[in-house]
């Protein structure tokens, strides 16, 4: 037995992703400028990228049941399954972790996590701590591999018992969450955590996807962006742009699958989005795991030439996104291309 093959991938979704980390990288870049410039042009408005990571959450859902929904039920589909998320997460995960790693073994203060202890199995392992991953983007990937394993034991199922499944698991995060599971250590508070429905809400997207084709995805669309446009005014409003728990998740979950399903049926209705969200959406798993590294590194340059006035900024921020989008360029091509052609290659021998 094998896994159907995956669907021709929608290039609107992957477009989503360009937006969702450009929107993360360019957080990451207000923070720089903060530490490292003598003065500031970037607002607080830039904070709400932080959002994006919400959008990720959305598209991973979407994704994975766009694609592995209908696969055969059994172990051997789930298997696959969980060894093309393991393939395409850890790798490159490891390789940049690895950086992190050598810069924290000989100027720990260097890496923020050195003020607050860090686990190294923990950050590698993506294995749910009460210290931060050395990588700090880390915390989203603990996550997305919890999304997969669940995910994967879905696939387990047979396919009409797949939707009551992952409604189950919704309401045990729910349950859980109201029952106050959460607050007993890291793993139970991953377990049920609110954000999770993020993930929901996107697969959910996908099943309508597949069950009404699209319709009214263009009212859908319209109302997920109004909707994600206001959820991050209010975290600016009320200063929570680092909202947890069901504040983010109410906030963000209604909106960002609206967004997708909209995005979705944009493409099956002919409209595409720009094709350069497209190419920044390919990179963005590169971009996600090296921006901050490659940030970091200019930004301690910055210090030796910041001058007084907007000027210097002006000029240099866009520089450093610049030089952020090429690293993560490079990082994909030359690094995340040829792991993932090895990854398919060793999946088709195996399942």
């Amino acid at each position: 037995m094998s896994i159907v093959s995956t669907p021709t991938r929608l290039a609107n979704i992957q477009a989503l992703r360009g937006i969702a980390v450009l929107l993360v990288v360019l957080s990451h870049l207000q923070v720089i400028e903060r530490k490292y410039a003598g003065d500031q042009v970037l607002g607080n408005f830039f904070s709400v990228g932080l959002s994006g990571v919400d959008l990720f959450f959305a598209i991973s859902g979407f994704v994975m049941v766009y694609v592995a929904w209908s696969a055969p039920r059994g172990a051997q589909s789930a298997a696959s399954f969980m060894f093309a998320r393991i393939s395409r997460i850890y790798p490159l995960y490891w390789l940049v972790s690895g950086l992190v790693l050598l810069l924290w073994l000989f100027r720990p203060d260097l890496v923020f996590t050195s003020n607050v202890g860090v686990s190294l199995f923990s950050s590698f392992a993506l294995w749910p701590s009460q210290f931060q991953p050395l990588l700090a983007v880390g915390w989203t990937l603990i996550h997305e591999m919890y999304f997969y394993l669940v995910f994967g034991f879905i696939v387990l199922m047979v396919p009409r018992f797949r939707l009551w499944a992952l409604l189950l698991w919704g309401a045990a995060v729910f349950v859980g969450f109201l029952g106050g599971a959460g607050t007993h250590g890291p793993k139970m508070a991953l377990l049920f955590n609110p954000l999770s429905f993020e993930f929901l809400g996107g697969a959910l997207a996908a099943l309508a996807v597949k069950r009404f084709d699209c319709r009214g995805w263009k009212p859908a669309f319209i109302a997920g962006v109004v909707l994600f446009i206001i959820a991050c005014y209010l975290s600016l409003r009320t200063g929570l742009v680092f909202w947890e728990g069901w504040p983010r998740a109410a906030s963000f979950t209604p909106s960002v699958s609206l967004i997708v399903y909209g995005a979705a049926g944009a493409e099956r209705a002919g409209k595409g989005f720009s094709q350069i969200l497209v190419w920044l959406g390919d990179q963005s798993y590169a971009l996600y795991l090296s921006h901050v590294l490659t940030l970091s590194a200019a930004g301690r340059l910055w210090v030796y030439v910041a001058a007084t006035g907007p000027v210097d900024n002006l000029l240099i921020l866009p520089a450093f996104l610049g030089i952020a989008l090429l690293a993560g360029q490079g990082l994909h091509r030359f690094v995340e291309v040829p792991l993932l052609v090895a990854a398919k290659h060793l999946r088709r021998r195996f399942f």
